[in-house]
């Protein structure tokens, strides 16, 4: 039998998984990694659940899946959601049968290059068609850009369903990208993107990404910095025709994406020289939650839950009251449920972390 996990924070070592676009530059030297500039390793899926559906460029059987503890010896964060439900997830989370306990994919994304024109499954669809029970509705939090960057969000000029097929087949990149308008991002800002939007992340964007917790996509390019992909790799393992199904045909001009889906921070606690901000709407909590503390102070903020400490700026100590280590920027932290309740003890400068948080269960 194995030994009780200790009540406190779990460091989350970097676990790099292969894309089929390129960067990962920036992302390499925000988590203090040897940086051989930008390449297939742009991703760092920090707090993962899911496999990633890399085909023949699989770096190992179980990539994607995240570590809790040292890069070599920790152990995979589903496993041990599986054998310690009460101690990561909760009382209540942990009565539910092992099927219907919330997985996660939460992971930062640093891109170099424009990623492919793409859209995400919904559920309905997941289930119908490739018989998995998750969408994919994602969140992105933009935390840098290296200059001038912009994201592609909804259709501005939505084509039919024909001419859109046409494009995808024939590869009209050109045609595809004229569909769209490129929307300018800053640090700071979040956009909700519910599945089945068309969209693509432009070069130089390094954010955090929330995500249902699956890794369906269906790509509209079959080329991507140098590297084509097979059919099979970019349509989901299905055909051109039920992969339209996937796509929301609506028009989205730029002004009703900034109104429907980029989220507009709610303070929600002020005190010890420490702010507390909702960051994503109550509209999307059945995918995700996220929190921006920051401050030179002290902060606190109840447990109970499951949630994803990352470090942005500065340095602190971390407490659980009969436990506490010093952390700082570029790092991540995993806080399971046993503890209830946690502060945050600044170090006199300023600093400024995210609390990732578990999407809201309905009651059973």
């Amino acid at each position: 039998m194995r030994a009780r996990p200790a009540c406190f924070a779990a460091a989350l070592p970097p676990n790099l998984v292969w894309r089929s676009y390129q960067g990962g530059s920036v992302l390499r030297r925000f988590r203090a990694l040897p940086d051989p500039g930008d390449n297939h390793f742009p991703e760092d899926w920090l707090a993962s659940t899911v496999q990633a559906r890399n085909g023949a460029h699989a770096q190992h059987p179980r990539e994607g899946l995240s570590r809790v503890g040292p890069a070599a010896g920790g152990r995979f964060l589903a496993d041990l959601l599986e054998e310690q439900p009460v101690h990561w997830l909760g009382g209540a989370l942990a009565q539910r049968p092992p099927g219907e306990r919330p997985r996660v994919l939460w992971k930062l994304l640093d891109s170099s290059v424009r990623l492919q024109v793409q859209a995400h499954p919904t559920a309905a669809f997941a289930r119908q068609r490739l018989n998995v029970n998750a969408g994919k509705t994602e969140c992105w939090y933009i935390l840098g850009t290296r200059g001038p960057a912009h994201v592609y969000l909804g259709f501005q000029r939505p084509p039919t369903r024909q001419a859109w097929a046409d494009m995808i087949r024939h590869q009209r990149v050109e045609d595809i990208l004229a569909c769209f308008d490129p929307i300018p991002v800053q640090p700071g800002d979040c956009f909700a993107v519910p599945s089945g939007t068309p969209h693509a992340i432009g070069a130089g964007v390094f954010m955090l990404e929330l995500q249902e917790p699956t890794d369906w996509v269906v790509r509209c390019e079959t080329t991507n910095a140098g590297l084509t992909l097979p059919p099979e790799a970019c349509f989901m393992g299905l055909d051109l025709d039920a992969c339209l199904e996937v796509f929301d045909y609506r028009a989205l001009p730029v002004p009703e994406v900034r109104r429907r889906l980029q989220q507009v921070p709610h303070t929600v606690n002020t005190a010890g020289g420490a702010q507390e901000e909702e960051l994503i709407g109550a509209a999307y909590h059945e995918y995700f939650r996220l929190h921006r503390l920051r401050g030179s102070g002290n902060a606190a903020w109840p447990g109970n839950e499951l949630m994803l400490l990352l470090v942005l700026n500065g340095r602190g100590t971390l407490s659980s009251g009969a436990d506490s280590a010093l952390v700082e920027a570029g790092q991540t932290w995993l806080l399971p449920a046993c503890v209830s309740h946690w502060e945050w003890l600044g170090a006199g400068a300023d600093w400024e972390v995210l609390l990732a948080r578990l999407p809201v269960v309905p009651k059973p």
